[in-house]
């Protein structure tokens, strides 16, 4: 709330309601797509394991969920916190910092030696960087966690025979945090495609990969894998998105003077 106001502080409005938003000219459709994909994929797993009656029970109603699954999941998306930090820091920070010289630079006609110039410390300094350090970090909250986990566990009163299920998913989540911070730079550069195509990606891949695991381990494989081998199909679509992203973003970063000062080719 003490936000809130800050916002209506700094940036007052002239009337109450206002429903530019409807005007199709200021509507990016992209945008809405990208936060559907997103949202679906980082959901799409639960949904499903949620559907199948051998991993889920009933709650209320239509309500179900999946005690073996749900409460790993929870708990490992607590261990993003150090991770996000330096993603706020690093990128919404120094990159915003770099990133608007870059542009400034572009806009204001400054010589094509200085932009590179500054194009090459938004790359190198801010983006790889950023990204470095939020793998850095995120790692070692990552092996920390494998080391007091089933003491964590224990503390809890959750039963060790969801350790596994847990390594799994603080890795993936871990490399979640590394995709939101390469959408995140595709955003400030103004490729809301590539972001789109990317969540895209990431929906797809979890809905048919956690499909698959759930209905691997639920036929042959039950004995040998067993329950510890659900979070494979949440984990593998995070890391093949994110290494979709990467290969992306450095692609995107290397053509980006060309598709600043010749657009639409």
């Amino acid at each position: 709330m003490l936000l809130l106001a800050l916002v209506v502080h700094y940036y007052p409005g002239r009337q109450l309601l206002a429903f530019e938003f409807l005007d199709r000219s200021k509507i990016y459709l992209s945008l809405a797509a990208t936060g559907f994909f997103y949202n679906f994929a980082i959901w799409a797993d639960k949904f499903i394991f949620w559907m199948y009656p051998v991993t889920s029970n009933a709650v209320v109603g239509p309500l179900r969920a999946s005690l073996i699954y749900d409460l790993p999941i929870f708990l490992a998306y607590l261990s993003i916190i150090p991770g996000m930090a330096v993603f706020l820091v690093r990128i919404e920070t120094d990159f915003v910092e770099a990133y608007g010289n870059y542009y400034n630079a572009v806009r204001e006609g400054d010589t094509l030696q200085h932009v590179c110039q500054f194009k090459d410390a938004m790359v190198l300094l801010s983006v790889r960087q950023g990204l470095y350090d939020i793998f850095k970090v995120q790692g070692l909250t990552v092996v920390a966690l494998f080391v007091v986990g089933p003491r964590l566990l224990e503390a809890l009163g959750i039963s060790q025979l969801y350790f596994y299920l847990f390594q799994i998913d603080v890795a993936a989540v871990g490399m979640q945090v590394l995709l939101l911070a390469i959408l995140n730079v595709l955003f400030y550069l103004d490729m809301l495609r590539s972001a789109m195509a990317l969540t895209a990606l990431f929906a797809a891949s979890n809905v048919v990969l956690t499909v698959l695991t759930v209905l691997t381990v639920l036929t042959v494989l039950t004995l040998r894998l067993g329950p510890a081998f659900y979070g494979f199909g949440f984990a593998g679509a995070v890391l093949l998105t994110t290494f979709v992203g990467l290969w992306l973003l450095s692609f995107r970063m290397g053509r980006l003077e060309y598709e600043i000062f010749m657009p639409g080719r």
